[in-house]
This record gives C-alpha cells, sequence and structure tokens, in this order.
C-alpha cells in the first residue's frame, strides 16, 4: 500500500501540465462480462477505466466496434484508448501500455463430442480448424506458431456460430467471454468445454495511441487514476458491483 500511495504521488507530479479539458475518447469491442455494448455502463472493465481517467481529472467516453477496426483507430489517433488488450511487442510500436487492470484465462474451447481432452503441443492442435478473432493476440507461443487452418472472426458470435456450425473444429478465447456469449445467442454454454491445459493468464491493458499529442502524459494520468481507485475502494466497490469478486 505504501508502494502504491508513493507511485501515486510520482505520477500525479508528472502529469500535472497535461491538459484536462479534452474528453477523452475511449474503443474497443463486445467481449462480454468484462466489456461490451450491451452491458451495463459497457461492463466492468469500462467503468474501471473511466473512473481511472475521473480520478485523473478527465471526461471519457467509449465507443464499440469490431476489434480490428477499435485497433486501427487508436492506431491512427482518431481515438485516444484502446480498452482491455493483451501485450505484445509488435503492439509496443504503435501503443503505450498503461498498467494490467484485470486479467483473463485464455484456452482452446471445443464442442461437446469432440475427442479432445488434452493436448500436449501445437503440432497436435494444428490437425484441427481453429478459430479466433482476427487481429488478437493469444499469448507469445500461439501467436508464434505457424498453424495451417487458423480463421479469424470479426466478433465472439461469429466464432462461436462457426463452432456450433461445425465450420471449425476449436474456438480460442476467454473461457469467461465464451460461456458469456454463448448463452446470450442462444448456445448452450455446458456444451462448450476447454481442451486441457489452458493456453495462458492474460493480464488486460488499456493502449494510449502513440499519434496523438502527450501520450506518455495521459498514459501516465490514467496509471495515477488507477492507482488511487484502488487505494480508495473504487476498484473492488465495481468489482462487486458486476459480480467480479
Amino acid at each position: 500500500m505504501k508502494y502504491l500511495i508513493s507511485l501515486l504521488l510520482v505520477l500525479s507530479m508528472s502529469i500535472s501540465g497535461y491538459s484536462q479539458a479534452k474528453v477523452i475518447t475511449m474503443t474497443t469491442t463486445d467481449w462480454a462480462p468484462f466489456y461490451g455494448s450491451k452491458l451495463d455502463d459497457g461492463g466492468f472493465l469500462s467503468v474501471i477505466a473511466s473512473e481511472s481517467l475521473k480520478a485523473s481529472g478527465y471526461e471519457s467516453n467509449i465507443e464499440f466496434t469490431s476489434w480490428g477496426n477499435a485497433l486501427e483507430l487508436v492506431k491512427t489517433g482518431d481515438k485516444d484508448i484502446l480498452l482491455g488488450a493483451y501485450f505484445s511487442e509488435e503492439r509496443g510500436k504503435y501503443y503505450h501500455f498503461s498498467l494490467p487492470i484485470y486479467s483473463a484465462l485464455t484456452g482452446i474451447i471445443k464442442k461437446e463430442g469432440l475427442p479432445l481432452d488434452f493436448y500436449n503441443s501445437f503440432e497436435m492442435l494444428d490437425e484441427y480448424k481453429i478459430g479466433k478473432i482476427d487481429k488478437s493476440v493469444v499469448g507469445k507461443s500461439f501467436d508464434a506458431y505457424p498453424f495451417k487452418n487458423l480463421i479469424g472472426f470479426e466478433g465472439v458470435d461469429d466464432g462461436l456460430k462457426a463452432l456450433n456450425r461445425g465450420d471449425i473444429d476449436l474456438y480460442v478465447d476467454s473461457f469467461a467471454v465464451v460461456k458469456q456469449v454463448a448463452a446470450d445467442i442462444g448456445i448452450n454454454p455446458a456444451s462448450l468445454h476447454m481442451v486441457q491445459p489452458p493456453i495462458e493468464e492474460n493480464d488486460l491493458y488499456i493502449l494510449v495511441s502513440r499519434e496523438i499529442p502527450d501520450a506518455v502524459k495521459l498514459r501516465d494520468a490514467f496509471n495515477a487514476g488507477f492507482i488511487q481507485i484502488q487505494v480508495n475502494g473504487t476498484y473492488d466497490k465495481i468489482l462487486a458491483r458486476f459480480n467480479q469478486n
């Protein structure tokens, strides 16, 4: 706690000269239960992001679109912040990463009946048609493997519908997201299972465009506000409100 308070003071001093008149524009995709256009206030990560900015004195808004479009809007500076992204070195060329704000368990999802419960290599998985969100990061080792039949989908719902139809054999994503979205589109979540072991526990970040003025100061402002809402209990209250404790 002392470390968090000290870091908060340092970050607050470093952003004191940043103009707070500008409304910060955020964007992301539908990825319930973490964030989404149909969730209360855009989901709990949207609230965490907006409250972090508010704690540093900034108003913000958020727009939901496809993941690929959200990445591009922030990359070019048309939007300031991308909400809820995993880390990759490639992304570091175009975005500044915040402190991690949450984490998500990523794994291989199958439909009930597929005779695959465990895997011990990506070579083994490469015998199947695999889907994921287009332009998404899964994990360093997974992303580096040259899968022969890896198909990108615009949204989670598109990937799960393809899995349900048999167009793909496996789908890669957060299991929490898969269960939520499956229920929302009429697929029984109990019919979907994670092939063991999970791929990775990934931290989630907000990404600030390198193309906007004072991008580092905005990133630091967010970090300062994020630490503040952890210290004052707002973060835990948000998680409790959305049943994420």
